[in-house]
């Protein structure tokens, strides 16, 4: 599967990851590795109606990444904190949208 189109949208995930998940190292490597694993997993495929299927699954899990997941930080008095952009991004979903945080 390694065509232009595949390595582009691998690109922009890696963006987008990097980009969602600024500041959160640990969160960087999981996710960079998942990635590499999901297209490894996926490199030897030559049915055209497959790629284009597992492109488009790439291309939406780059969308729910940037469009959907804000990574907060916890400060010390138990609040969380959140850049501006994503706080904009925060107030225009529905609450029926939103999920706690894992872990606690």
């Amino acid at each position: 599967m390694a065509s232009k189109p595949s390595i582009s949208i691998y690109r922009q995930l890696i963006r987008t990851v990097h980009k969602t998940f600024a500041g959160d190292p640990p969160a960087i490597l999981a996710a960079r590795k998942e990635l590499k694993n999901a297209f490894m997993a996926n490199r030897d495929l030559t049915d055209t109606r497959q790629i284009r299927e597992k492109l488009a699954e790439a291309v939406e899990a780059n969308d729910f990444l940037r469009d959907n997941v804000i990574q907060a930080v916890k400060k010390d008095c138990g609040s969380y904190e959140i850049s501006p952009e994503k706080a904009a991004q925060l107030r225009s979903m529905d609450a029926g949208d939103m999920r706690p945080p894992m872990g606690g």
